[in-house]
Order: structure tokens, then C-alpha cells, then sequence
């Protein structure tokens, strides 16, 4: 599969937790954050909030983006992410929303179950679609659950080819036939590997990278006088 569409499946599944956050810690806390009002929003905010009804298609402003509305510029920048993470893209956004709303169970989210399940059912996606990614995400949650509390090692990383596809926008990982001299470990280079590429090829468990080294206070570092 091709390395880009996990990177925006990815941006969903960060950017559904960071509203999930902000709906469950705030929404029910008591603690003074209310959210804002739509009709008593100031001019800029307004302007999102138009822009977010549009785009769920729904009279409502969603609870998160009125708790983030008390920075204008704030909610600005979480709604571009939030916009773009769920636009039709190279993944539907019907798969998006059924992403988002196994997220929302998988973190037990209240707000993000929700939501993400009327999204579902917005989008034409039937109760047999809604059961069955419940199923999915039910068994794979048990399955977590279990190597976790066994403490199972991952034993799948030999199982697919080496994917050197970049990440967006990114560069190719080196191979041994790109970088002359280089060392394979795995089938792929260590040589003059980027930080973006070392990721890209980490997802594959097709490169072992050093831990860093133990920190070393300065009391320890310090030359005996």
C-alpha cells in the first residue's frame, strides 16, 4: 500500500484525539470554560463557525471548536488540520468518519463516539456499516489487549517488503544500489538516512536505530580538580 495513504489516515486518528481532548477534559468539567456562544462570537470566529457548519452540514457548531473559540486564532489553526484531515483526499471521507469513530471507542470518548457515529450515518453509512466497524474495532481492541498484558513481542515486521515510498512531500529512502558503500541492514541502507526517512522506514520495522545515550549529569561530567 502506498506509504502516503497511511501517513493521512494517520492525521486522522491524531487529529480526532486532539478534539476528543478538548470536548471530554472541558466539555463536562465544571471547571469555568464554557463554551462560546455562536450569536455572541466575535467577528473572526463567526467566520469559522460558518465555514464548520458548512462542512458538517449541520445548524450546530461541534462542542470543541466553541471551547477553542475563546482564541480565535487557535481554533483558526485546529480547524484548517480539522478541515483538511477529513476532506476527500486519497481516503473517502465516509472511511475517515468510520476511523474517527473507531478511535472515539478505542479511547472510550464520549464526545468522539458520538459525533463520529451521527458523521457515519450522515455519510450513507447504514447500521450493518456502523456494526461491523464496531466489530473490527471490538476484536482488535481485545486482541491489544491481550499481547499487552502478556507482553507479546510484534513478530510481523519481516512478513511485508521494504517500502521505500517517502512520506509526503518527502524523499525516497536509500538503498544499497542508491548509496554506493552503504551498509543493509534488512534490505535497506543505513547510510546518510534522514529523519523523515528513518520514519518512513521505521513504520516498516526495516531499520534498527541506536538508543540515544544515557544522559550524563554535569556533576558526573565535571573533571576532578
Amino acid at each position: 500500500m502506498d506509504d502516503a495513504l497511511w501517513y493521512e489516515a494517520a492525521q486522522v486518528v491524531g487529529i480526532t484525539n486532539a478534539l476528543n481532548v478538548v470536548a471530554d477534559a472541558l466539555g463536562e468539567s465544571g471547571q469555568g470554560l464554557s463554551a462560546i456562544d455562536p450569536a455572541r462570537a466575535g467577528e473572526e470566529a463567526q467566520t469559522l463557525f460558518r465555514d464548520i457548519r458548512a462542512f458538517f452540514v449541520s445548524e450546530e457548531v461541534p462542542l470543541p471548536f466553541r471551547l477553542m473559540a475563546h482564541d480565535a486564532g487557535y481554533l483558526a489553526e485546529v480547524w484548517a488540520a480539522v478541515k483538511h484531515a477529513f476532506a476527500d483526499h486519497r481516503l473517502s471521507r465516509r472511511l475517515k468518519a468510520s476511523l474517527a469513530f473507531a478511535v472515539s471507542l478505542t479511547s472510550r470518548s464520549r464526545f468522539g463516539t458520538a459525533f463520529h457515529l451521527a458523521e457515519m450515518r450522515r455519510l450513507g453509512i447504514g447500521e450493518r456499516g456502523v456494526m461491523e466497524v464496531l466489530g473490527v474495532t471490538q476484536m482488535f481492541s481485545s486482541y491489544t489487549k491481550i499481547a499487552d498484558t502478556l507482553q507479546l513481542e510484534p513478530d510481523m515486521g519481516d512478513i511485508a517488503p521494504v517500502d521505500p515510498s517517502p512520506a509526503p512531500g518527502g524523499r525516497r529512502v536509500a538503498t544499497d544500489r542508491q548509496v554506493p558503500g552503504g551498509r543493509q541492514v534488512n534490505g535497506t541502507s543505513r547510510a546518510k538516512i534522514s529523519n523523515g526517512d528513518r520514519r518512513v522506514a521505521s513504520k516498516a520495522s526495516r531499520i534498527s536505530v541506536s538508543p540515544a545515550p544515557t544522559p550524563v549529569s554535569r556533576r558526573a561530567a565535571k573533571k576532578p580538580v
